[in-house]
């Protein structure tokens, strides 16, 4: 592969990270915003912890490569 052609592949598997990295921190902010983390809950308790196990684990979802799934 000559010089031009493995840069422009470099080039387009960092765009590719980029993007999945944009896409999956979006997906970590609507979570944030879903209603299990809502200031009160149903029943009166605070709905806004959040255990830092589930933060360590979207931020390794996060920095992970693209065909790494959450769930």
């Amino acid at each position: 592969m000559n010089y031009i052609k493995q840069l422009e592949t470099a080039k387009a598997e960092l765009q590719d990270a980029i993007t999945t990295r944009v896409e999956r921190v979006r997906e970590f902010r609507e979570y944030l915003q879903s209603s299990k983390f809502a200031p009160v809950q149903s029943d009166g308790s605070r709905g806004d912890w959040i255990a830092t196990a589930e933060v360590d684990r979207w931020l390794r979802y996060i920095d992970s490569p693209s065909d790494t799934y959450l769930y």
